[in-house]
């Protein structure tokens, strides 16, 4: 790597979170330390305690963030993003764009404060769908369509997607799920005299919680207490209820009921950071449920010269456990680190993390909280203002406190900002992860993503059977996309299966620059047909043909390949039998797949094989098959499945007996039509 894209630090701290800028601001103290480094994806702080209170346009999203470089005025910040760490040679790599690439760092000490990331995978459509309550940008794009369900809605006159556009769930019953749906219900009862043409009893606010009362950190009572006040206030409260499944028009209950909306919000989902998961599988570090188990003080067991604090570490507490992964910790976990380090580099002992929490507090909204102070419960208005005292005394420096404190203010006074913006926010393309029978979509739903299948199968199905079975490396859904954006059939997972969504507007953009892919996209999209069009194709056939069987149409003299073979040999085959693609067969004559004649070509101009190449190293490809025994209607519907010219016909053991071609059937067709020949 160029050598002036390498950066010296005594300290390397990732993340810009309350640990991170923690850690940072107590190892410089009050001296300038350009060789401590805080290194971030984005250059600001979140505050994300207030994020509900951006959803519910209670204070600007500007001054919940604060810029690191001001937080942290005395370390070196740098925008990026780590995507290696290697701690042998004491150095990782970071990738600060597209135009400044990627820069080497070297460190003495690594303090990891990376912090947790959302994966919603596991429940089926929850990443298409979902709003997350990550990041500044999340939250004014909540606030931003929150509004635009209502505007589209004063439009809206067919009852069922009204009382979609006006119906909102929130899921998960902890504190962020609870102040949002508070927040929501709060902006929901400010705005609606601005819309007089929306009842009060259409709009609907849902959450779900799979406990038996909400805030389960928190006491029983007030859980329950912050659970009855919601519902007063009209909130459709689902308790000890999971969510299934999300598509575009519901959200599908493990008890098989079905909440109609068009915006849902997830506050579930944390999961580890990839990058510390890698970390720990790669040193064999142990971790409880993903986050790094660190010593009492701070320090990674097993590896030399690095700490973690927040949301990716698991500090031991005196009283048994670890502790939460709550703002109030993670700050002491990084002023503690930042201690230790340096009295690890003076050789002074280390010290022990004791902090035990000094409470927790929820605020539900319209000026009321929960909150467990010191072992005193409150709740109520009293609980609100304590909320209210004690984060603005957290949030960091003043001038931020100044214009949140005006912010609060303002909104005694003047009504809230029901402006429409579109920010920038947390992206959503993820893996999904399916279970058996889990659906994905159903007929008549939009359609908003396409999707490729890493492992497993999707069984697309109508009203009369199965329409298709998408395989791992095949796509689905382009049909939709390039033509009105409906789903026409169902897609359900046949086995545990992992698919990769390509959004409909990326889509879009790529088909629309491509003229090649445009027309390889239709081509695959004629494969999902429903039975009563394969049957109108297939009545195009003459009845002789179409009562004959795959046997008495194929053409038996079939040319099969072998794995052994070399590409010499196959290519001498290619000229004397001049086919697009080749049956592979192992050496008992079982098929194993096929190898098109383009790709044996491309192997040639490799530079790294030759014609003694064997075929072992080609590209295999499908062919569909059918039995000798199978009727006409089958083998026209096989081949317009799988999107093939050409299929072949095997037996029972899955030998090759013969071809079918599209070419084949053609010609049957016209020697019928002709009649019998005179002898």
């Amino acid at each position: 790597m160029d050598k002036r894209k390498v950066i010296e630090l005594d300290e390397a701290i990732l993340g810009g979170g309350f640990a991170g800028t923690t850690c940072a601001r107590k190892l410089t103290g009050r001296r300038v330390d350009f060789r401590t480094g805080l290194i971030a994806m984005d250059n600001y702080m979140v505050f994300q305690p207030m994020l509900p209170e951006v959803v519910g346009a209670s204070v600007s999203p500007r001054h919940v963030v604060n810029p690191l470089r001001l937080l942290c005025p005395r370390a070196s910040v740098f925008k990026g993003e780590v995507v290696s760490i290697d701690l042998n040679a004491r150095q990782l790599v970071v990738d600060a764009g597209p135009f400044a690439g990627k820069t080497l760092f070297r460190f003495k000490d690594l303090v990891l404060a990376l912090g947790a990331v959302v994966d919603l995978s596991r429940i089926p459509g929850m990443p298409e769908h979902a709003f997350l309550m990550q990041n500044v940008g999340d939250a004014m794009l909540l606030r931003s369509t929150i509004i635009s369900r209502i505007e589209e809605a004063t439009l809206e006159t067919r009852p069922g997607v009204r009382r979609r556009l006006l119906s909102f769930v929130v899921v998960g019953g902890g504190y962020s799920g609870v102040e949002t749906a508070g927040q929501i219900l709060d902006l929901l009862n400010a705005i609606r005299r601005y819309y007089p043409g929306i009842g009060k009893e259409e709009i609907r606010v849902c959450l779900v919680h799979s406990r038996e009362h909400l805030l389960p950190t928190l006491s029983s009572s007030l859980g329950r207490y912050a659970g009855d006040r919601l519902r007063e206030r009209g909130l459709d409260l689902h308790l000890n209820q999971r969510v299934r499944a999300v598509t575009a028009s519901y959200v599908l209950l493990e008890d098989g009921n079905r909440i109609e909306t068009h915006t849902v919000i997830s506050t579930v989902g944390n999961a580890p950071h990839p990058l510390v998961c890698q970390l720990a599988t790669d040193l064999g570090l142990e971790t409880v449920h993903g986050r790094i188990l660190t010593d009492g003080h701070g320090r990674v067991p097993g590896a030399d010269r690095v700490w973690a604090a927040g949301d990716c570490a698991a500090f031991p507490l005196a009283e048994g456990g670890e502790s939460p992964g709550t703002a109030q910790f993670a700050m002491r976990q990084g002023a503690l680190v930042a201690e230790n380090i340096r009295r690890s580099q003076n050789n002074r002992p280390l010290r022990s993390f004791a902090f035990k929490g000094l409470g927790e507090l929820a605020t539900i909204g319209h000026h009321v909280a929960v909150a467990n102070i010191m072992g005193l419960r409150f709740s109520g208005f009293l609980a609100w203002w304590m909320w209210r005292t004690i984060y603005l005394l957290k949030l960091p420096r003043l001038d931020r406190k100044i214009r949140i404190v005006l912010d609060w203010t303002l909104d005694l006074f003047f009504p809230r900002d029901i402006n429409v913006l579109n920010p920038r926010f947390t992206s959503l393309i993820k893996e999904i992860h399916l279970e058996v029978d889990d659906h994905l979509y159903h007929t008549g739903e939009p359609a908003f993503s396409l999707y490729i299948v890493k492992k497993g199968r999707i069984q697309i199905y109508d009203r009369e059977g199965t329409v298709k079975e998408v395989e791992p490396g095949e796509y689905f859904g382009e049909r939709a996309l390039l033509q009105d954006g409906i789903w026409r059939f169902n897609a359900r997972a046949a086995e545990p299966t992992r698919l990769v969504s390509v959004p409909a507007k990326i889509f879009h953009q790529i088909v629309g620059e491509s003229g090649s892919l445009a027309a390889l996209f239709r081509r695959s999209a004629a494969q999902y047909k429903s039975r009563e069009v394969i049957n109108r194709v297939a009545q195009r056939l003459p009845e002789e043909v179409l009562n004959q069987t795959a046997k008495d149409v194929m053409v038996g003299e079939i040319i099969c390949l072998l794995p052994t073979m070399t590409i010499g040999a196959a290519l001498e085959i290619t000229r004397l039998h001049a086919h697009s693609s080749y049956p592979l067969v192992d050496r008992n004559g079982i098929l194993l797949g096929a190898i098109r004649r383009d790709d044996l070509y491309d192997l040639i101009k490799n530079e790294s094989t030759g014609p003694a190449t064997t075929l072992s190293s080609v590209t295999r490809s499908t062919l569909p098959t059918i039995t000798a025994e199978a009727g006409m209607r089958e083998v026209v519907e096989r081949l317009i499945r799988s999107g093939a010219n050409k299929i072949i016909v095997v037996d029972g053991s899955n030998r090759p007996k013969g071809i079918i071609t599209l070419l084949d059937l053609v010609t049957e067709t016209e020697v019928v039509a002709s009649g019998p020949t005179e002898s």
